[in-house]
């Protein structure tokens, strides 16, 4: 297939999925003639790649992954999971302080209508 079908299918902009290709984050397609022919293996992988940045990893951190991946020519599982558990974790902390932040901003509403109110 064709980029403007990939990008279609995974909702990635052409001009995306030749940056994914640039930096190493997807294999550079084989050619017909000057287009490029992609593969449902890519469609599978920009699925992979969007999914992950929507959940917040960056392109730095997936590049990293598909780094050790080609070096040991096998998806570090591992690593991704500890990734995975590192954003939760972060995640967590975040909602953590959210909550505080909203407990702190009931305790000034209520002080401020029974100060003022």
């Amino acid at each position: 297939m064709y980029i403007g079908k990939l990008a279609k299918l995974t909702g990635a902009s052409p001009k995306a999925i030749r940056l994914y290709e640039s930096i190493g984050l997807i294999p550079i397609p084989s050619r017909e003639g000057k287009y490029r022919i992609y593969s449902d293996k890519d469609v599978a992988l920009m699925h992979m790649i969007r999914r992950a940045q929507a959940v917040g990893f960056n392109l730095a951190e997936l590049k990293e992954l598909v780094a050790l991946k080609t070096k040991s020519n096998r998806f570090p599982i591992e690593i991704a999971n500890e990734l995975i558990a590192s954003k939760r974790e972060k995640l967590r902390s975040d909602m953590d302080k959210i909550n505080l932040l909203d407990r702190q901003l009931i305790e000034l509403h209520e002080e401020l209508n029974r100060t003022f109110g």
